[in-house]
């Protein structure tokens, strides 16, 4: 369920709105209205909010105001509301990135869509937080690595130093001079196998590169140590739940 909050300086719009729209049908709860932004400022700084309702105009400040004001504008979801059809108005709040705007008298059937398409944008957001989660969460061993395992500690260190590169456990066994069995138990006291913590190293360093907005998905597969691009997109997926594509679309 996603938390709302409506922004409107007319009582009977506002309450209106609150109470003739069914926000339970999709998933939704209106938890605070106001009648002007500054108190909405004031409730976001200590709310959890997921959807903005807001007038244009309004006392003290615009909606538009309000917006550009508000920290992580990319976690939440606006819209609109406003009794100007003038295109300056839309297309900066365009800019600001809202989800809809629509023109008052409000048509219900449009504020359904617009509040799904708000839910939709939501949910992607969700979904690829818990992905970068779920990527962090499986490469937690090299950031809590038991210093006194000098055994564990050194195959992680070969994993970040080398993992761009090929390599298989026999390399690990090799450079730190112990046996392939002795690797893989040590491994396994921890629960996980060196491929296992190989590839989710790699995914690791992938999701950062992504998020700098920089490389070419293929070459950031070879910068991590895919060679393969396709396989590459296979264990994205496989290890975070998610596409490299819709990860790449929620970073832009």
């Amino acid at each position: 369920m996603y938390n709302v909050v409506i922004c409107e300086d007319e009582d009977i719009i506002r309450k209106g709105l609150m109470y003739s729209f069914d926000f339970p049908s999709l998933n939704l709860v209106v938890v605070a209205d106001f009648d002007n932004p500054i108190s909405c400022l004031e409730y976001l700084q200590k709310h959890k909010v997921d959807i903005i309702i807001t007038d244009i105009k309004m006392p003290l400040m615009s909606g538009l105001e309000m917006i550009n004001k508000i920290e992580n504008r990319k976690n939440y979801e606006f819209i609109i509301l406003s009794g100007y059809s003038d295109f300056e108005y839309a297309k900066k709040a365009i800019t600001f990135g809202v989800t809809e705007y629509l023109v008052k008298p409000l048509d219900h059937n449009l504020l359904k869509v617009s509040l799904a398409k708000a839910i939709s944008n939501l949910d992607d957001k969700r979904l690829i937080n818990n992905a970068k989660f779920q990527a962090k969460n499986i490469s937690k061993v090299y950031q809590e690595v038991n210093s006194e395992d000098e055994l564990l500690h050194d195959i992680i260190n070969f994993i970040k130093k080398n993992y761009m590169n090929k390599i298989k456990l026999d390399d690990v066994a090799e450079e730190l001079n112990y046996s392939v069995s002795s690797i893989k138990n040590k491994l396994k006291q921890n629960d996980i196998t060196f491929n296992t913590t190989l590839n989710s190293y790699r995914i690791y360093k992938a999701i950062n590169l992504i998020s700098i907005n920089k490389y070419p998905i293929y070459q950031i597969a070879e910068m991590v140590g895919f060679n393969d691009y396709k396989y590459f997109c296979s264990k994205f997926k496989s290890y975070t739940g998610y596409s490299v594509t819709q990860l790449i679309k929620e970073n832009e």
